[in-house]
């Protein structure tokens, strides 16, 4: 009989990262902070994505080697419980959420991974991130996420020098990642759950009568 995966129960993040570091995960696989990162942008993203989707980049269309069918249902289930966990957070209130981001063995916190990650999850969806892009107001809510992920090559992001922050603004962005990355979460989950109002059309003009 096929077990069903656990959408409703704890989620066990120490569970998920020990199966993503161990032999039985793909060499290139995600690990726990970028998978983090990447969850979140799924989650609060402009429009649901499968994962049917989304489950192969995190593998990097390599096969985990699952030992039965019941670690592959207990890994997925952690995954989708975390995904919806996120979305509880972000809607419960800013803050609520807190992103899992990669330790040092010296203690050494490092939020890139998990900005990495939610860059990842935008490219599922180019288009629809658009309108957030362009908002000369809610654009801010992506600024922090891409400045901390184009501190590391993988980003592949590229910013101009009038892009970038001053060292002193860069240093203190990264040791209150925590918090900002929180709080960009829950604004960009409201931001594309917030009806939008259409576009005004033009009044048409009464033909002037001769």
């Amino acid at each position: 009989m096929q077990q069903a995966v656990l959408l409703d129960g704890p989620v066990d993040l120490g569970a998920l990262d020990d199966f993503l570091a161990s032999d039985r995960a793909p060499d290139e696989c995600m690990q726990l902070s970028q998978l983090d990162g990447f969850l979140a942008g799924i989650a609060v993203g402009p429009r649901p994505i499968m994962p049917s989707v989304w489950l192969p980049i995190v593998w990097r269309d390599d096969a985990p080697a699952f030992e039965d069918l019941q670690q592959a249902n207990e890994i997925l289930g952690i995954m989708m419980r975390r995904y919806n966990e996120i979305i509880r957070l972000a809607d419960d209130s800013p803050g609520a959420y807190h992103p899992v981001f990669t330790v040092d063995e010296a203690g050494a916190v490092d939020p890139s991974d998990w900005a990495v990650g939610f860059i990842e999850a935008m490219a599922l969806c180019q288009d629809d991130w658009e309108p957030l892009l362009t908002d000369l107001v809610a654009g801010s809510l992506i600024e922090p996420i891409m400045l901390i992920a184009s501190t590391t090559d993988r980003a592949n992001l590229h910013l101009d020098e009038d892009e970038r922050l001053p060292r002193s603004e860069m240093n203190l962005l990264l040791a209150e990642a925590g918090p900002m990355l929180s709080l960009c979460v829950s604004g960009i989950r409201r931001y594309f759950q917030t009806p939008k109002k259409p576009p005004a059309r033009p009044r048409k003009r009464n033909a002037k009568r001769r």
